[in-house]
């Protein structure tokens, strides 16, 4: 929080009641919103109509929705000049002109949101001509859209809902980029486009705010205008929320700070913002009719100045303004990861604690390769020798059991405490050695017990937990071990085997399975026995990997997996009796059911979720009322 607030103080406030151009625009270091609304040439134009930019020589040039044009006044608010509607081939025959947001780049070239317009931004000449459609946003199919894409031909899917792309809402141009804000609540909901009409930088991001997407009565966010600073940051504008976040050029989010409401700094339906060379932040609130004004903070200060050395690649200016950061907020995440990256620069490994403060686990990994590259060079002879000796102990004991069987032969058993902890492993031996006998034995000759399935489910949940506390800070992509949730963990190991007993019973029974329930649930047990074997040691040797060799890791987990999905396979086939080719259709036909439980449960905790919300929010009207 003290991030957030310290992003942005609020310096005054401007009643701006009689302006009816609620749009702000800029002119080096003057803000204007330009009271023009009183000329005869433009008394058509209507409150929020359009966005406005200052020219070089001070004209200024509107996007006048309502009478369909873009028109220049000079900078006293004099008619200047009424570009053409746009014509064009590429224009379709049913375009409706309707400009309400515009900006100009340094070229002279005007680009122009139009709207309702899923084509993309109107690029126009100096003179208003039309030269091509630009920055032409993506359509964003759901997974069953693109189902029937893939079965339908367009014929068959005539009468059908068309996807459209989203349409733009707000753009701005610097030096290099066009900015712009578009109608979608799906990633990007902010572009930055290049001069080839490509997102770049923030290409894919999710801008939501996910503190406030996770409450139970939220709302999509409206980002409704966009801007840039001197330091090339980002700012954008929710306008539901009433939140300006602020993002530097590599992508990475600084601050956000103000809020909705007619409090003093908050913002009542904010629709434009701007920010002058001073880093001021001028925010229209649409519904008062106000400007609301915010300065930087020293805290703010000092990250602008210190992510601009750092983007400079100024280093030596860069830490100690960071180190002054840190100490203001010991936890601002940019300054721990540019501090790490400094040290590592300078071949310093320590850095990988300023990455663990950070919650950065790539860079963690990418230190870790060094750390680990280092010791493995200064301890190599010694590894080495650790691992011959054990290699050869391990062959000498196992020659001595050998001639010793080979004199005496078998030993008997001898009786004791550990005997039944033996026979209990021997069973889960079994299960790796030899699965189908196993499974045989649990039918035929009632071997295993509810004993063993205790002792198993309980042992992998115990497993599971632990396993969960052992991964790497790096594999575990940088999360406290505060916010592992152990009872979902919990939940994940035993739920499965439960949901999958219960439906496979369920199948069998009427396909005349031969197996009885407890033979199900003694069989789902034993299926767990690869993963309560190497479950905790592949947690553990996750502090010997980084991210490089993380696909290696996956797909030892996926070996697993498909080994235990062979066992299952293979206790269907046993434990009912059934031939190999019913056994692939009853393995399928549980698969089917288990995923219909899943999608049953998913309603009915829909509808209770709704169902609670209804009374939670009837329960809050009767208490207002009383």
């Amino acid at each position: 929080s003290d991030v957030i607030d310290a992003a942005g103080g609020i310096t005054e406030e401007a009643d701006l009641s009689k302006i009816n151009l609620a749009y702000i625009v800029k002119d080096g270091q003057k803000i204007y919103v330009p009271n023009i609304n009183d000329k005869d040439d433009i008394e058509n134009i209507t409150e929020g109509a359009g966005k406005n930019i200052i020219d070089e020589d001070g004209s200024i040039i509107v996007a006048d929705k309502g009478n369909g044009r873009l028109v220049e006044y000079t900078k006293y608010g004099n008619f200047k000049y009424s570009y053409p509607t746009p014509t064009s081939d590429l224009l379709s025959s049913d375009f409706r002109y309707a400009p309400f947001r515009l900006t100009k780049d340094e070229r002279g070239y005007l680009y122009v949101v139009n709207e309702a317009d899923y084509n993309g931004v109107l690029m126009l000449d100096e003179d208003g001509t039309f030269r091509q459609y630009y920055g032409t946003n993506k359509v964003t199919l759901s997974f069953w859209e693109s189902i029937a894409r893939l079965l339908w031909n367009r014929e068959d899917r005539k009468g059908s809902i068309v996807s459209l792309p989203y349409t733009f809402n707000n753009i701005f141009a610097d030096d290099t980029y066009i900015y712009a804000t578009t109608s979608t609540v799906t990633p990007p909901q902010v572009r930055k486009i290049n001069a080839g009409g490509t997102d770049v930088t923030y290409a894919g991001y999710n801008f939501a705010d996910q503190a406030i997407m996770n409450t139970r009565d939220a709302m999509n966010q409206i980002f409704c205008d966009v801007t840039v600073d001197n330091y090339n940051n980002m700012l954008i504008l929710d306008q539901r929320y009433g939140r300006i976040y602020e993002y530097d050029e590599n992508g990475v989010n600084l601050f956000a700070f103000s809020s909705a409401g007619s409090g003093y700094g908050q913002l009542s339906l904010p629709c434009s913002l701007e920010v002058d060379s001073m880093g001021r932040i001028y925010v229209l609130n649409k519904s008062s009719g106000t400007i609301t004004v915010f300065k930087t903070t020293e805290f703010a200060d000092l990250i602008h100045r210190a992510n601009a050395y750092y983007a400079d690649g100024d280093y030596d200016k860069a830490f100690p303004i960071w180190q002054t950061v840190l100490q203001k907020d010991s936890y601002y995440t940019l300054a721990l990861q540019n501090m790490g990256m400094i040290h590592m620069r300078e071949e310093d490994y320590t850095a990988i604690e300023y990455f663990y403060d950070a919650m950065d686990a790539a860079n963690a990994s990418e230190a870790f390769v060094e750390i680990r590259a280092e010791f493995l060079r200064d301890n190599f002879s010694i590894i080495l020798s650790v691992i011959v000796i054990a290699l050869v102990l391990w062959i000498v004991l196992l020659t001595i059991a050998r001639k010793r069987k080979k004199k005496k032969g078998n030993i008997p058993e001898q009786q004791n405490f550990f005997t039944p902890i033996r026979q209990f492993f021997g069973r889960l031996g079994g299960v790796i050695r030899h699965p189908v006998d196993t499974f045989e034995e649990i039918r035929y000759e009632n071997k295993g017990s509810y004993a063993d399935v205790f002792i198993i489910m309980v042992l992998y949940t115990i497993l599971s937990v632990v396993s969960e506390y052992c991964v790497s800070f790096i594999y575990r992509n940088g999360q406290p071990l505060e916010f592992i949730n152990s009872w979902i963990t919990i939940g994940i190991a035993v739920l499965p085997w439960l949901v999958i007993s219960v439906v496979n019973y369920g199948i069998t029974t009427i396909m005349y399975g031969e197996g009885r329930f407890r033979d199900v649930l003694i069989g789902g047990a034993y299926c767990h026995t690869p993963l309560m074997f190497l479950i905790l040691p592949m947690s553990l040797l996750t502090h010997a990997l980084t991210l490089d060799e993380q696909s290696l890791y996956n797909l030892v987990y996926t070996i697993v997996y498909i080994w235990i999905g062979i066992l299952v396979f293979l206790c269907i086939k046993s434990v009912h009796g059934f031939h190999p080719v019913k056994g692939v259709v009853v393995f399928f036909l549980t698969a089917v059911g288990v995923l219909a439980v899943i999608l049953l449960f998913m309603i009915v905790y829909g509808l209770a979720d709704q169902m609670f919300s209804f009374i939670f929010q009837f329960g809050k009207e009767l208490s207002y009322l009383v």
